[in-house]
């Protein structure tokens, strides 16, 4: 199944207010649970939006693009306070 990044985007901006549309959407195959099916959270938190750290794909809201892949570059970008979110 492929993402959608424009029907996403189209779907968030007629669905939240600006300051409440994620700024990051993590695709996964599955989500990991214990055995009484609540998610483990620990691994998310730990990986944050590090692409490096993490085999899924990650998508990062740019204003004037829309959803786009998140590379290293655009991490750094944020992490160093180039990107503001």
């Amino acid at each position: 199944m492929e993402f959608d990044s424009k029907a996403t985007l189209e779907h968030v901006k007629t669905s939240l207010p600006s300051y409440a549309r994620p700024r990051f959407i993590r695709i996964q195959n599955s989500l990991a649970v214990t055995g009484t099916f609540k998610q483990i959270k620990v691994k998310l938190v730990e990986e944050g939006f590090n692409p490096s750290m993490m085999q899924d794909r990650l998508y990062y809201l740019e204003d004037s693009k829309g959803y786009i892949p998140m590379t290293q570059e655009m991490y750094h970008s944020i992490s160093d306070g180039k990107i503001h979110l």
